[in-house]
């Protein structure tokens, strides 16, 4: 359902907005979703559209026939652990809410710098 849809609504037989109340269990893991007419207060059963927002190769293929070109599939890197060499993987490396260090230069650093005194988390 596109929240930005007015759907008949089968209560009050009005055109609405419908908005998501989610429902959870004892132990908070979601369990469902309901529908609530905001003009009656209704819940109704409307089926959920798919979404294709994670979906973005539709787009990439359309564009690749507009340009005429070949069908574009996505670049996988598999990169090994000994490749990445980021600092917020570094056993140096200190996070804090407003600035990031590292342990070894006391220099505010990046999560995603790198330098040669990385080493890996044990």
């Amino acid at each position: 359902m596109n929240k930005q849809t007015k759907i008949k609504c089968p209560h009050c037989g009005e055109y609405a907005f419908f908005k998501e109340k989610k429902i959870y269990d004892d132990s908070f893991a979601l369990t469902g979703v309901k529908h609530i007419c905001i003009l009656c207060g209704a819940e109704a059963d409307i089926k959920a559209e798919k979404s294709t927002a994670g979906n973005s190769n539709g787009a990439l293929d359309k564009l690749s026939k507009f340009l005429g070109g070949e069908a574009v599939s996505k670049v996988a890197l598999d990169l090994a652990d000994d490749e990445v060499r980021f600092c917020c993987r570094c056993a140096h490396y200190i996070k804090h809410p407003f600035m990031n260090r590292c342990g070894l230069t006391l220099k505010e650093i990046e999560a995603t710098d790198s330098c040669e005194n990385f080493k890996a988390h044990e």
